[in-house]
């Protein structure tokens, strides 16, 4: 049977926890996409980049034995320190996929992060970046894009300050 929001509000922590795993999870997708929240009816450009807030139901997230995913900071940058890409097209897709890899290590994906933060060296890229991020997330988190003038290294485009997601403990 495939539970609903509802049925899950009306469980118990004890009951809600006796789920399979696999109904669990499901039901994390549930949580985290009622979460997320528009502050104002209005569409503008920035459909599909985030959204304004998200609705951490602690309540709901104890029911699925939610756990919270924090990622490092993530750059181009491999293990071997040897920058992945020679453009900032090049650099931005290896930075995704080394906190994706970060992620799926951990259980879980970009379907469910909440809160990201990015910082790139290069403000006038903002519609290439966009357009990256697009082909990685596909349920818009929170998210804030800052410029700055440099990262650790002097050739990095972007780094992913912070990426917060969530996963089902077995």
């Amino acid at each position: 049977m495939a539970y609903s929001l509802a049925d899950l509000d009306a469980m118990t922590i004890d009951l809600a926890q006796r789920l399979p795993f696999e109904e669990r999870d499901r039901l994390l997708d549930l949580i985290i996409a009622d979460g997320r929240r528009e502050s104002t009816q209005m569409q503008s450009y920035r459909v599909g980049l985030y959204c304004d807030y998200f609705e951490e139901d602690l309540v709901r997230m104890l029911k699925v034995k939610s756990v919270k995913v924090l990622s490092r900071g993530t750059t181009a940058s491999g293990f071997d320190a040897v920058i992945v890409g020679d453009s900032d097209e090049e650099q931005y897709r290896a930075t995704f996929r080394h906190v994706e890899t970060t992620l799926k290590a951990a259980g879980t994906g970009f379907h469910r992060v909440v809160t990201m933060v990015v910082f790139l060296t290069n403000m006038d890229n903002w519609p290439l970046f966009n357009d990256v991020y697009r082909e990685f997330i596909t349920n818009p988190p929170c998210r804030a894009v800052i410029g700055t003038t440099g990262l650790a290294q002097k050739p990095l485009a972007i780094e992913i300050v912070e990426c917060i997601a969530y996963k089902v403990a077995p």
